[in-house]
């Protein structure tokens, strides 16, 4: 390779697109089976790719040519940052500067997935949507004919395929120049609301900052999430030992539930779109039989063992902890989702069975901080209703309130205070509640009589919605709201408003030197991992650091001190629930 040639096209193009292709996505797994083994890099028109685990040579060219460049563009940009720090110890802090996404980009644009009649954001589908559907499905669409030539799986051709296959140095040779091309198409389509706002280089704050926390990491507690797997093994095999005394050997199997629920004489009716019998949760839970639950309980246990705890297990580096992969623009209001081997959205609530498995470091406690009511306290402020207002700034109790203006239990009023803020109606309430129809209504009509200057803000939200197809949050993101669901614009509003008071105490944390600490953000809870002797006092330092005033509403955070696993906290008595 002209290695001097690569110098000039270089220092000819301050401004790069910037890709790796790597074995796999275990980037914290170098010292293990994880490598680098293509660094591109490109422009509009051209790209070099670089053999960089033939030769350290090659290593040495891709480091200079980032630490070099004026600006690098690339996306998903977070986990070629990563590489770039294990693979040629271009460090985040020294890349972050410098690093532009495109999948940011795209989102600030229009952050609808594909199934939402959006763009999407994966790289493919923005190549699709963006430049040319032919291009995306010839050269994004390469590796699987690859994978077929080489007859193996997609998945596993990534390590497999030989460094100078023609196929696949053309497949990653486009992915800089898609990136260079995507990126010099988006950012003029940026909303000019959402770029006085700074939202461009706030999310790029962001986004450096989750990274640090992913390369921090989660230690694990190996003990404990071995215990509970294998519980979860017993739990399992009890279950599907009662399926197979009705003659279900495979509780996975669908035709062989229909074939003995049919045996049993129930009558299944719900077909596939295929127009097969369905054998889905829906089905299981209307049949009111052992064998339905046998194979729910069974089901469960294996899903918890293998989605929780083997994943965390296998997920771990040399050092025992386990990196998340944090999106920090994830859904369309931007709220941030957490996956990978720690999959915390979808961890049981209130509870620390899974939590217990994560640890602080040696010598510190876990702290959780989090906003007291969040979304109810954002939406008295924006909407300036008086009786909200009043509630917070006296300390009352709003969902009393809601309940005494009903005529029903304190419990149903929170359920409707907060069903308002996600866009849940009556149906959604009478569920929930377990209360009639009628009920559910006249307290959601209570709420409205009540907290008249909420309704006057969605009516005003839903008509932008129906003028122009979106709405504008206070930070000036700008979200599409879908014509047959007009009512969802205020539920955007409050969530990704919420989300983005989250990120600045994320980046306020971080300015005050936190970042080190942070061990995972959920929602609008940071988890942390403080020197035992230090906790108390950072915990009230945190807290007040995310406190924030939204139009003279307090928006309060407060931190609960645990033991060393971050289940400890959940577990306490009285705490969390």
């Amino acid at each position: 390779m002209d290695l001097w040639g690569f110098i000039d096209f270089v220092e000819a193009n301050p401004v790069l697109g910037y890709d790796t292709e790597t074995t796999g996505l275990n980037w914290w797994d170098a010292d293990r089976d994880f490598r680098c083994r293509l660094a591109q890099f490109g422009n509009a028109t051209e790209s070099w790719v670089l053999p960089v685990e033939v030769d350290p040579e090659f290593a040495e060219a891709a480091a200079w040519a980032l630490r070099t460049a004026h600006r690098v563009i690339a996306h998903n940009a977070n986990f070629d940052a990563h590489v770039a720090e294990v693979a040629f110890g271009v460090t985040l802090e020294e890349l972050a500067p410098r690093l532009l996404c495109t999948k940011i980009s795209a989102h600030l644009v229009d952050p609808r997935a594909v199934k939402e009649q959006g763009p999407g954001l994966r790289l493919e589908e923005l190549t699709k949507y963006y430049i040319s559907a032919d291009l995306a499905f010839e050269v994004k669409g390469s590796m699987t004919q690859i994978a077929k030539r080489y007859r193996v799986k997609k998945e596993e051709i990534w390590s497999q395929v030989w460094t100078f296959d023609n196929e696949y140095l053309l497949y990653a040779g486009m992915d800089p120049v898609l990136a260079y091309r995507l990126f010099h198409i988006l950012y003029p389509l940026i909303p000019l609301k959402s770029k006085r706002k700074g939202l461009f280089s706030w999310e790029h704050r962001l986004a450096h900052v989750m990274a640090l926390v992913e390369r921090t990491g989660y230690l694990v507690d190996e003990g404990y999430a071995e215990a509970r797997v294998a519980e979860l093994l017993a739990e399992e095999e009890k279950w599907k030992e009662i399926a197979r005394s009705f003659g279900v050997e495979n509780v996975n199997s669908n035709q062989q539930l229909i074939d003995a629920f049919t045996g049993l004489g129930i009558r299944l009716t719900k077909r596939t779109a295929k127009g097969n019998l369905a054998m889905d949760a829906e089905v299981l839970d209307g049949i009111a039989h052992p064998l339905a639950e046998a194979v729910k309980k069974a089901s469960r246990a294996g899903k918890w063992r293998v989605t929780w705890f083997e994943n965390a297990l296998r997920g771990r580096d040399s050092e025992g902890r386990v990196h998340a992969s944090i999106n920090s623009v994830g859904a369309r209001t931007a709220r941030m989702t957490t996956s990978g081997s720690i999959a915390a959205q979808t961890y049981p609530a209130g509870d620390g069975y899974v939590r217990g498995m994560y640890l602080a470091e040696a010598g510190h406690v876990t702290v959780c901080s989090d906003f007291a009511n969040m979304e109810l306290r954002f939406l008295a402020a924006e909407s300036g209703d008086p009786v909200m207002i009043d509630a917070f700034r006296h300390d009352k109790d709003l969902h009393q309130i809601t309940a005494d203006a009903a005529g029903v239990s304190r419990k149903i009023g929170k359920m409707a205070n907060f069903l308002t803020v996600f866009g849940g109606g009556p149906k959604a309430l009478a569920q929930q509640a377990g209360v009639s129809a009628e009920v559910a209504k006249r307290t959601l009509d209570a709420f409205n009589t009540t907290y008249t200057h909420v309704g006057k803000l969605a009516e005003k939200l839903m008509g932008e919605a129906r003028r122009y197809g979106h709405i504008y949050t206070v930070t000036g993101r700008r979200l599409p709201v879908d014509r047959g669901r007009i009512y969802a614009a205020q539920n955007y509003f409050v969530q990704s408003g919420s989300r983005d008071i989250t990120v600045r105490a994320i980046l306020e944390l971080h300015k005050a030197g936190f970042t080190s600490w942070i061990r995972l953000v959920i929602h609008d809870e940071i988890v942390f991992s403080f020197p035992k002797e230090r906790a108390e006092e950072l915990a009230k330092q945190a807290a007040e650091i995310m406190s924030f005033t939204v139009r003279g509403v307090v928006v309060p955070a407060e931190g609960e001190i645990g033991e060393r696993s971050w289940g400890s906290v959940l577990d306490k008595e009285g705490s969390k629930h």
